[in-house]
């Protein structure tokens, strides 16, 4: 986010740049909910062409093409003589993945489960930073000495270190990983994004809340036929997880008022088990702190019980019939190929380690599936009648088969 707020010189002149302004807390209004031709990748170039003025030249960098559109922010004026509008710049920065040194794939569509999506071509990053003025234009620091200089000089001020464009550039992706940020979405040319950042008042603005900056992003993607949106909830207030809390109040998350539902919980948490947990917290009456601790240790102890009677079934079955995720034929198909690699290496060494063994089937099959086969190779017959012997190697005490 960036606020103007040193008094402008010419005051007239400053309230006729800022009169035709849009206000970040209410655009897009509700007539732009009309997209040029129903897609994102159609809505985003008329967005652009409409509202958004091109910051850098497009043959300054191969892979980056950027856009700035400035806001007003309600009648919120800043301190000063002029009394002129608090000013937000909103940065759209256009990622060419084809020709970018970097991955061409997404991290986030890999977390959500959207791997399966053809690899797009271009992505859109909306972000409004939170140390910025309008007024001074972009700014970075030196790499050699570290001083805060305009983005336009071609050398430093201070140590005469020359600028070059390759230094721009790794500039404009490090705002990429700026965790600062009042604002920072990604969309593919497909449609599908991801809220990577969103930081109200506790997360350094000075002007939007939370809900401004959501209020506005739904709006905009909205207007740009966003197909789908995922984010990581990671929301605090006062320190405190605000997707607890405001489950336990609004049976949904802070990000529920916006549309966004449970997509996949961590440690395959599922969406029954995440309602059934809200819908119990939701409907206990606690009076008292007491009723409180006391309702959490009763859910402590019945959670122990749980784990502790699938823990007795268990240990009640046969080790060997327990196969977890895999079949019998997996199990089988794994052991059958290392016992070939046994066989092939007999002539070379007698015993052949685990660790050596795991690493020649590594791209066979998953880590987990491995240990199980190997924990259970020793003693296990091959086709040509031998059997696998394992043993403990003293000077190594590692586990060795033959």
């Amino acid at each position: 986010m960036v606020v103007s707020d040193r008094p402008m010189k010419r005051a007239k002149r400053n309230n006729r740049v800022t009169a035709d302004l849009y206000d970040i807390l209410s655009f897009p209004a509700s007539k732009e909910f009309v997209t040029a031709g129903g897609s994102f990748r159609e809505s985003v170039k008329a967005f652009l062409s409409r509202h958004a003025r091109v910051t850098f030249p497009p043959s300054l960098f191969p892979s980056l093409l950027t856009w700035q559109i400035l806001f007003r922010v309600g009648d919120l004026v800043s301190e000063g003589t002029d009394l002129s509008p608090v000013v937000v710049a909103l940065d759209i920065v256009e990622e060419d993945v084809t020709r970018s040194s970097r991955s061409v794939y997404c991290n986030q569509c890999r977390v959500v489960g959207w791997s399966g999506h053809p690899v797009c071509k271009k992505r859109y990053h909306f972000i409004i930073r939170v140390n910025n003025s309008p007024a001074d234009g972009y700014q970075r620091s030196c790499n050699r000495c570290g001083n805060w200089l305009p983005i336009s000089e071609s050398r430093c001020n201070w140590c005469d270190t020359v600028i070059t464009t390759d230094d721009i550039e790794e500039w404009v992706y490090s705002q990429f990983e700026d965790n600062t940020h009042l604002l920072h979405g990604v969309v593919h040319s497909n449609g599908f994004g991801h809220l990577l950042l969103v930081n109200g008042r506790e997360g350094g603005s000075s002007v939007l809340t939370g809900s401004d900056i959501m209020n506005f992003w739904d709006r905009l993607c909205e207007t740009l036929a966003v197909r789908k949106v995922s984010v990581m909830d990671v929301s605090t207030k006062y320190g405190m997880e605000y997707r607890l809390l405001n489950a336990i109040t609004q049976s949904h998350s802070w990000y529920g008022n916006w549309g966004y539902e449970f997509g996949c919980g961590s440690y395959a948490i599922t969406l029954d088990a995440y309602k059934k947990a809200v819908e119990r917290l939701s409907n206990s009456e606690l009076v008292t702190l007491k009723d409180l601790f006391s309702f959490l240790s009763s859910l402590i102890r019945e959670s122990n019980k749980t784990l502790t009677s699938k823990a007795t079934l268990k240990s009640l079955k046969p080790t060997a019939n327990i196969l977890c995720a895999w079949t019998r034929d997996d199990v089988e198909c794994v052991q059958q190929a290392m016992i070939k690699v046994l066989a092939a290496a007999s002539g070379k060494t007698n015993w052949v380690t685990r660790h050596a063994l795991k690493g020649v089937m590594c791209k066979t099959a998953s880590p987990q599936l491995l240990d199980y086969c190997l924990k259970h190779l020793g003693g296990k017959l091959a086709a040509s009648g031998m059997v696998v012997r394992a043993r403990c190697n003293l000077n190594s005490f590692d586990i060795e088969f033959r």
